[in-house]
């Protein structure tokens, strides 16, 4: 969902310079969940993509995942970070348990 995305995209940032460790690239679906994060796991500072924005992937995808979701395609390396960033990060902070406690 929206928060979880987002929750996702402030986490690939957050132990980095910059902020743009998170692409949204135009390209087909196949491209975006494999062609591109694997160019990705091979550069120095890797970033993560999100996918299914190809709206002929989405039309045939739609019947098997649902019209709400996108995919989040991390390298092997990248999801390492993120992974040792999870403790003492906003995850654990007053805002982003609000945000779960809010769905229940």
């Amino acid at each position: 969902d929206a928060d979880q995305l987002s929750a996702l995209v402030v986490l690939a940032n957050y132990g980095r310079q910059g902020m743009e460790n998170v692409i949204i690239p135009q390209a087909a679906g196949c491209q975006q969940i494999g062609i591109i994060p694997w160019k990705e796991a091979k550069s120095q500072n890797p970033r993560a993509v999100v996918g299914l924005t190809d709206i002929s992937a989405r039309k045939y995808l739609r019947k098997l995942l649902g019209a709400e979701y996108l995919t989040f395609a991390i390298p092997w390396k990248m999801f390492l970070e993120m992974e040792r960033n999870v403790e003492g990060s906003f995850l654990e902070r007053p805002t982003w348990l609000s945000l779960l406690k809010s769905k229940a």
